[in-house]
């Protein structure tokens, strides 16, 4: 069976709420492409309230496209990606501040199946308050929300990139024996 080409779109902020911690619900934002789609698509509900039966989501913030930590965060995602997606019923989607033709070049390099998205102008990035490491480098943070929209696990490491889908599957099957 054909997996489903990835999502590339930019962010648009405006629709941001707050900055993001363990137990909280995400923060609301939307996405341009051709067209706005809204984070909640992903937990099956149109206004970012939540429905029975909606679905947890990865979002993993890294600093940039084709580096080296990031080249192996992504690929670790990819492989886990039947996991998380099939067994585990997550979306996966990654967030930086590379533009969309980057990402779709990193999509194609990588045969990435997951959604990454363009937050060329870092506000969701804040929103979220994934911190610059040293002062310089965008941060990498991994957040796990369940299907509630609940944020059940905040991972941030910058020198470990395949620890954070180690720590998702872990805080999705811990949601997962919770639910």
């Amino acid at each position: 069976m054909h997996e489903p080409t990835p999502s590339i779109h930019l962010i648009n902020s405006s629709h941001i709420t707050s900055t993001l911690k363990k137990q909280t619900i995400y923060p609301l934002f939307h996405l341009q492409n051709n067209k706005t789609v809204k984070l909640s698509k992903f937990f099956g509900a149109g206004s970012g309230l939540f429905s029975i039966g909606g679905k947890p989501v990865v979002i993993f913030f890294y600093p940039a496209d084709g580096s080296p930590g990031c080249t192996r965060e992504a690929k670790a995602f990819r492989d886990a990606y039947t996991e998380l997606s099939k067994k585990m019923g997550a979306a996966v989607i990654g967030i930086s501040s590379d533009s969309v033709d980057s990402h779709k070049n990193f999509c194609n390099e990588l045969d990435l199946q997951f959604t990454l998205l363009s937050d060329e102008g870092g506000a969701v990035r804040k929103e979220y308050g994934v911190p610059k490491t040293l002062g310089l480098l965008d941060g990498r943070v991994t957040y796990i929300i369940d299907k509630t929209g609940t944020v059940v696990k905040v991972f941030d490491n910058q020198f470990a990139p395949e620890k954070h889908v180690e720590e998702a599957v872990a805080a999705l099957e811990s949601a997962k024996v919770k639910a």
